[in-house]
């Protein structure tokens, strides 16, 4: 037996076990909801609406990429993805992520535009992005066919979609203080503003898009006046002078009024798109124009006297156009002298011209084929008195079927109308008739009678008021007074006018 003895077995401790517990630890729960919310933002951001689009601006002033939004109606729909140069470096393209918009949704109808702080004469715009950035707006118009590059707009515009109204176009030879969101009124009230504006496609106009709410827009007619309001009309008139002015806004950032020359609701409304001319007043004036017309041109061998560029030409008192030149030239001789009127007749002016919307040389040649049948039958045009105090004349037609018959001839395609002699002669004949019933008349005699008379009424009164001694022979007296200076001075116009009957024309001159 060794020294060391082995303990029996019952003194050896027995090791305890317990069963593997299989509930899931703690631990992983946090691991384990972060993956779900990952595999649930990569699923909806896969299934999610996006759309794409590359637009392209003059520059990219205040666009970041990554941080740039895209707003709707000031709600976000989206972020600028990148910002690069065109392929000539001359423009920037700007890239851009629309969330909840689906791709088809993009058609050649949608709109974008930065907006950014804007400080005009018309206001100021843009305030908010002072702080949080410039920011792209868009409109999503209506219709169009799809669409993933644009042409960024560079001054804010007005939205198509949600928005009912018609858009008009205005011409005129300028545009004066006009700009970007100018004032549209009817009736003194805001309907409508400026949307646009660029010169013709000839350079010889301007043509003004303007925009007008629904309702407002169904009081556009097709005989709708439109004028500017950007200034002040001063008119000379009997009472003094009138001032019109619309308000000094106006007066400063511009203007448009307009109004219907009969009931707003007799005609059907102006369809989209049509055209009128922004006139400068709101009544019409007698040198106001169309923007197109027909050159007809006039010999005079009584020469031009009074006539001048702009003065209208009329038939029957109704304006049919207006002169744009007058010259002399040498005969084909070369031997005389002529002088000539060039007249621009105005396709709109003239009687059943009101069919279709034919290009302008389908209205040349509907103007000149009118003339023609009407020279035919007698029409001629002459130079005619329009003011004996300034002596200003204007070019007339008129039909003449006595004069002998010819039609409309042409000169290097330049039509040529015949003309007749100035008639000044009846109007000297009329004036002196006029003179001739003056003198015929007994002013003299009825000046002193009407001084006599008043003589007497003085005198009753004076008696009156000495043997009264009341006010009403005073203020009667004063009357009597006032009466007889008036007599006294028709008696002496009666006079004047007897030696000088001229003078009912050309005014009193110095004796």
């Amino acid at each position: 037996m060794t020294d060391e003895e082995t303990p029996p077995e019952a003194d050896i401790p027995a090791a305890t076990t317990k069963p593997k517990d299989r509930r899931i630890s703690v631990v992983w729960v946090i691991p384990v909801i972060a993956a779900l919310i990952g595999a649930w933002l990569v699923f909806g951001s896969a299934t999610e609406k996006k759309a794409f689009a590359e637009i392209t601006f003059e520059n990219a002033s205040g666009l970041e990429a990554k941080k740039t939004a895209v707003k709707l109606r000031n709600v976000r729909v989206g972020t600028v993805k990148g910002v690069r140069f065109s392929s000539d470096l001359s423009k920037v393209v700007v890239r851009i992520e629309l969330t909840g918009i689906e791709q088809e949704r993009l058609t050649d109808t949608t709109r974008f535009w930065v907006v950014k702080p804007r400080v005009g004469i018309g206001g100021i715009s843009g305030l908010d992005t002072l702080l949080s950035g410039a920011y792209i707006e868009m409109d999503p118009g209506s219709g169009g066919k799809p669409a993933t590059t644009f042409t960024g707009l560079e001054e804010p515009q007005n939205y198509q979609l949600g928005n009912p109204g018609t858009t008009y176009v205005l011409t005129s030879g300028k545009l004066g203080s006009l700009s970007m969101g100018s004032p549209v009124k009817y009736r003194g009230i805001q309907v409508g503003k400026v949307i646009r504006y660029r010169l013709s496609d000839d350079h010889n106009r301007v043509e003004i898009k303007i925009f007008i709410h629904s309702p407002h827009d169904q009081y556009v007619k097709k005989d709708t006046r439109f004028w500017n309001i950007s200034g002040f009309d001063a008119e000379l008139g009997a009472k003094g002078i009138k001032l019109d002015m619309d308000s000094v806004a106006s007066l400063i950032a511009g203007g448009i009024m307009f109004s219907n020359t009969g009931s707003a609701t007799a005609e059907e409304q102006a369809p989209q798109g049509t055209r009128f001319n922004l006139y400068d007043t709101e009544k019409p004036k007698f040198e106001e124009t169309y923007s197109f017309g027909a050159p007809v041109k006039l010999y005079f061998e009584h020469g031009l006297g009074g006539l001048s560029v702009g003065a209208p030409v009329e038939f029957k008192g109704l304006r049919f156009g207006t002169v744009i030149r007058i010259g002399a030239e040498a005969n084909k001789n070369r031997n005389d002298i002529l002088t000539f009127a060039i007249i621009n007749i105005e396709p709109d002016r003239l009687p059943g011209n009101d069919s279709g919307h034919p290009d302008n040389e389908e209205r040349l040649k509907q103007v000149y084929t009118y003339l023609g049948k009407m020279v035919a039958r007698g029409l001629r045009a002459q130079i005619t008195t329009g003011n004996l105090i300034t002596g200003q004349t204007l070019v007339t037609l008129d039909m003449f079927p006595e004069e002998k018959k010819t039609s409309l001839r042409y000169v290097d395609g330049m039509p040529i109308m015949p003309t007749v002699p100035e008639t000044l002669t009846g109007l000297m004949a009329q004036a002196s008739h006029i003179m001739r019933q003056i003198e015929a008349m007994p002013l003299k005699d009825i000046g002193r009678h009407l001084e006599e008379t008043t003589r007497h009424i003085n005198d009753l009164v004076k008696s009156l008021n000495a043997a009264e001694g009341g006010m009403l022979g005073i203020q009667a007296a004063e009357t009597m007074e006032e009466l007889s200076r008036a007599a006294r001075s028709i008696r002496s116009t009666a006079e004047y006018l007897e030696r000088h009957p001229e003078a009912l024309v050309k005014g009193k001159q110095a004796d």
